[in-house]
Order: structure tokens, then sequence, then C-alpha cells
């Protein structure tokens, strides 16, 4: 049954086979990357809300890691996007004074702007809900197998709250680099009002932000949604199309990957899973400098490394990050063909 409307069971979009369920996070050594579990990807889609889920998931394997969204902190563009949110939504309902949770909070930095702003803010790194007046709730649903549950519980103890999610709009008429195995469901903005509607909430307003990417909603316990009744979306996924395309044009290149996260991730497992094509992935987290991303075991380089690694192309999964990564480049002195698989 489809855990947005509960009202038809899925029907098969998409088979990725097995991915890396310790996408996002990095490994010692190649062996050890080599060896981190892989969990198989079926996509199957809802056709009455057009919600898409991944039938083969296993929760056994993978859990909620609120760090997911903490790495991406690490980008200034990322970081004035959601701290301009949280600035947005204080401004919007006179939240100062008033007591602000964050939900699978992962990094303090909205915690600490809200803080600054007047709020009586908190957050948890799961998705333990206690008494507040409003809760953000920012990447977490796609996360659960049950989503209901938790917006259900937000609502037995708060009156507003601000959603938001990966569009599927995005990650299933893309490339799909997003589309990674600790993603149990891909929300469009039918099957999100669906899912809201079911748990109580009134949708004050929806919407799609940072290059349409992703999909957000600013929610009332009471009151009617404003949203008009909106129809199911169709995918036709290029997932094959794009991979294919990637094996043929590296080749003969001296090219790396920007951004070790989920994305990167996926790029190298779908596209080099034998780790030949690449030289490496760069990446800004310290953390992550000098390991390996899971299964395919491509090594994470500082973009200090490469003037002398001096590569010809530099391949980029998220294109809101371009004009960033151009400059930081620029800033190194070099001038790499720039391209956004």
């Amino acid at each position: 049954m489809c855990p947005a409307c509960a009202l038809t069971s899925l029907t098969p979009l998409a088979d990725l086979g097995g991915m890396p369920v310790a996408c996002g996070n990095t490994f010692p050594t190649p062996v050890h990357a080599r060896l981190s579990p892989r969990g198989q990807m079926l996509l199957a889609a809802c056709q009455s809300c057009g919600h898409v889920a991944n039938v083969a998931f296993d929760p056994s394997l993978a859990h909620f890691d609120a760090t997911f969204e903490a790495a991406l902190f690490h980008s200034p563009t990322y970081t004035e996007y959601a701290t301009g949110v949280v600035e947005r939504l204080v401004k919007r309902y006179t939240l100062e004074g008033r007591r602000v949770l964050e939900v699978a909070s992962g990094a303090p930095v909205l915690v600490d702007r809200l803080v600054s702003l007047g709020c009586q803010a908190s957050g948890v790194p799961d998705t333990t809900v206690s008494a507040s007046d409003f809760v953000l709730a920012r990447f977490v649903l796609e996360h659960l197998a049950d989503p209901f549950a938790l917006l259900r519980d937000i609502r037995k103890h708060a009156t507003h709250a601000f959603i938001e999610v990966p569009d599927a709009g995005y990650d299933l008429t893309t490339a799909g680099w997003d589309c990674i195995y600790p993603h149990v469901g891909y929300f469009s903005a039918a099957s999100l009002s669906a899912l809201l509607a079911r748990a109580g909430w009134a949708v004050l307003e929806m919407g799609t932000a940072f290059n349409d990417q992703y999909l957000w909603a600013e929610v009332s316990s009471t009151g009617l949604s404003n949203l008009d009744s909106l129809s199911p979306p169709t995918y036709e996924p290029r997932f094959t199309e794009a991979t294919e395309h990637w094996r043929a044009f590296l080749p003969g290149r001296r090219a790396v990957v920007w951004g070790a996260g989920t994305r990167g991730t996926m790029f190298c497992n779908r596209v080099d899973p034998a780790g030949t094509m690449l030289e490496g992935v760069v990446d800004r987290n310290p953390a992550k400098h000098g390991r390996y991303l899971p299964l395919a075991g491509h090594r994470v380089l500082s973009p200090a490394e490469l003037p002398n690694l001096r590569p010809d192309t530099v391949v980029l999964t998220n294109p809101a990050y371009r004009n960033e990564i151009a400059a930081e480049l620029s800033s190194l002195g070099l001038h790499p063909e720039i391209l956004v698989a």
C-alpha cells in the first residue's frame, strides 16, 4: 500500500540493482569500502498520488543518520540557503521568544541561527518530538518507511511545522544521482500533500527551492489547506541513459568528481564501479580527506591536492554549486572543463 496516500499499491518503475547502503559515508581503506553493505533498489510508483518508494528497502541495513545533511554545511551556498529558510520562517510566523524544535538535527547551524534571532530553539538528532510552537523537519521523511507516524507525532506536539524533502520531480526526471538507498520514499507535490492531509495537517504554502531540487511545505494543525487539487505526476527515469553517457565520455580524460556526498557516491558506483576511470572525488570536508567511498572505493581528495593532479575535467552532480566550485578552482590556478552530470 502507498505510504503517502494509502489508497493503492505500487507498480514497478525502475530497478537500480545493488547500491551502497552507506551512501554518503567514507571508509579508512579501499578494502573496507569495497566490503561495505549493498542494498537492492527497486523503485515503484503509486498511480493515485505519484509517490515513489524503494519496495526492496531493508530497514535492518540502513538506519536514519542525521549527519547526512550536516556535511552540506561545509558549502557556503547551502549554508546561505538553509539559514535563509529559518530567517524567513521566524519573520513570517513571529517566532521570537517561541519554542522551535528541529528534528533530525545533524548540525547546530540552524539551531544557533534561530537562537540568535531570539527563538527558544533546540534540536534532536532523531525523530523524538516534544512540546513546541514550531517544528522543522528537513530531509527526514524520505528516510522513513512510515513517514505518516512522524507527521502525526509532530501534530500532537506543535501547531505549525516546516517540512522539506528532495523533490521527486527533479530526482526522477534527471540522472537520478540522489536516488540513494537511505531514501525510502520520493515525494512529489501531490504525494506530499496527500500524506500531510492524511496526517491531519493543512498546507499553508508549498513550493520548490535550491534549483528546484527541494520540495517544501509550511503546515498548520488547524484550518484548511490553501492548495488546489494536484494531479499525480508520471515519471520516465533516464537513469540508464545517463549512466551509459558518462561511461562512454570519461575514458581518456583526467577527471574528478566534486562532492563526496550521496550524489557523488552514486555517480561513482553507477558510472565507474571498478574505480578505473576517475582520478578521485574532491570534497571540502576535511573529515573525508584520504578516505574512500563505499563499494567503488574512490579516494576522497582535498581541493589542495588538485594543483598537483591537474584534472582536465571536473564533474558536478549538483548544478547549485557550480559557481562556488568554479571560483575555488580558479583560486587554485585551475581552469578545467566543468560539467554537470
